[in-house]
């Protein structure tokens, strides 16, 4: 019970939470992989978290595929998304994991 100007802290409050663009699973920013865009229009992984711009959150491999195959990526980052290179996305995943 919660007395008037308390208020408790949970797990869930503690940390943001964004959902996975691939499978759609919601968790806690800092266990996804952060997507973002150059300035040429290409996806790239934002390995700071801190890049300016939308940004779509990806849980890992798997979901970038299911990304694609859903055109997940172009509405998330609103048709501004040139082509897609899954093959040097997922390298570049590789890398960030």
């Amino acid at each position: 019970m919660c007395h008037e100007g308390e208020h408790q802290v949970t797990p869930r409050d503690a940390f943001p939470e964004r959902t996975c663009i691939g499978c759609g699973a919601k968790r806690p920013k800092q266990h996804l992989k952060r997507l973002c865009l150059s300035s040429e229009g290409t996806g790239l992984f934002d390995k700071t978290r801190t890049g300016t711009g939308r940004g779509a959150y990806l849980c890992g491999a798997g979901c970038l595929r299911a990304a694609v195959q859903r055109k997940a990526l172009a509405r998330a980052f609103r048709g501004r998304m040139r082509a897609v290179d899954v093959s040097a996305l997922e390298a570049d995943l590789a890398t960030t994991s």
